[in-house]
């Protein structure tokens, strides 16, 4: 097997973007995981489905890698490379091509899927349920159909790296990566846009929300990228397969790490801690007071047991119209005199020996106001 020397910008390239977003999916799934365990919060169905999809988006870098030292990728056009190292190298990387869209397809759509778990787990509102779940046939219908192109693109299958098989044909394998590119573009918006309308209904302070759309809408990075692949795979040409590639290697291998990554940012507010002001709840550091409670359960100097963060439950409701109930008082002071009455009421509401007996009387008022929303 031949093994290519480094001496290209697009060699670099490929194995720059490879192993660099590669370390990075992994450092934010760690992140997401360590946040879950600072949180005290167990493991969703989303965990393990981003997990899944960052295996298969370092897959599918490993075989970028792969293909740069053993393949050709951005060495050269295919006809130098055959001269100088035959015709092996361009059999194996069309036989590469092949894993790199399956794991393309399943980093990908195993990332929408993560994150519409995560809209089902937070989002109570039975529309966006409908929604998401259709969004996940979708998604799921649309990984099968680009695995099926995969291998259906080329009759017979082996067509796909051996050329000189009698009878044999591929359709426009650029086309079908094109298609496959506008569907995963399509389902990339969806799963954007489905929670912008619940967190804009949320009543809570207008920089807060500012921040957790903006949190949320970081999917349109993915959507961008995704975008400027379709435009570079118009440039492949399979024929020179080797020189052509790269750059749509580069965006096929960015966009899931990239996806990845995003898909984790919103669940790693844990790892910032609490607030320096107030991170126990009291305005106050923890201190010796000088009091003893010999009823308090052990686990602070101040003599307070710390709650444990468990934000496993926690979902956001946008409240519909809220109104506020005001109390007033209204005293009616009523004094009543019997001559010759022996007893009259005391502090404690007990009656005494000698004296007048007052009554007084206390009412309330309630008034229903709307609520200003914030």
């Amino acid at each position: 097997m031949a093994l290519f020397p480094i001496k290209t910008h697009d060699q670099r390239a490929v194995l720059g973007v490879a192993l660099g977003f590669s370390i990075l999916a992994v450092i934010a799934v760690s992140l997401r995981l360590l946040a879950h365990q600072l949180a005290h919060k167990k493991w969703t169905l989303s965990d393990y489905f981003i997990i899944m999809a960052c295996l298969f988006a370092v897959g599918l870098q490993s075989i970028s890698i792969t293909g740069v030292f053993q393949a050709g990728i951005g060495y050269g056009h295919v006809t130098e490379i055959a001269v100088e190292y035959g015709l092996e190298p361009i059999t194996k990387l069309s036989q590469l091509i092949i894993p790199l869209q399956f794991l393309w397809v399943l980093s990908l759509s195993f990332t929408k899927i993560s994150i519409l778990c995560l809209y089902l787990q937070i989002f109570p509102f039975r529309w966006l349920a409908w929604a998401s779940y259709a969004t996940l046939s979708l998604i799921a219908a649309w990984t099968v159909a680009t695995i099926l192109a995969g291998c259906l693109i080329c009759h017979p299958f082996e067509f796909n790296w051996n050329k000189k098989i009698p009878g044999g044909y591929c359709g426009n394998q650029v086309t079908s990566f094109t298609v496959t590119g506008i569907f995963n573009l399509l389902t990339d918006a969806i799963v954007l846009v489905l929670p912008m309308h619940p967190l804009y209904k949320l009543q809570m302070a207008t920089y807060k929300k500012a921040t957790l759309i903006a949190v949320f809408g970081l999917g349109m990075v993915t959507c961008i990228i995704s975008a400027l692949r379709i435009s570079v795979l118009s440039s492949m040409d399979f024929a020179d397969i080797t020189y052509t590639l790269p750059k749509a290697n580069i965006f096929s291998g960015l966009e899931p790490c990239i996806a990845v990554v995003l898909a984790c940012i919103p669940l790693m507010r844990p790892l910032l801690g609490r607030s320096a002001e107030t991170p126990y709840g009291s305005g106050k550091t923890p201190g010796n007071t000088g009091s003893k409670d010999s009823g308090a359960k052990s686990g602070g100097e101040d003599g307070f047991q710390r709650l444990d963060d468990d934000t496993s439950n926690l979902v956001l409701r946008p409240m519909g119209l809220q109104h506020r109930a005001d109390a007033s008082a209204l005293r009616e002071t009523i004094v009543d005199i019997h001559e010759g009455s022996q007893e009259s009421l005391d502090e404690g509401g007990k009656a005494a020996s000698g004296g007048l007996r007052v009554h007084v009387k206390q009412t309330f008022e309630v008034t229903k106001k709307p609520c200003d929303g914030h």
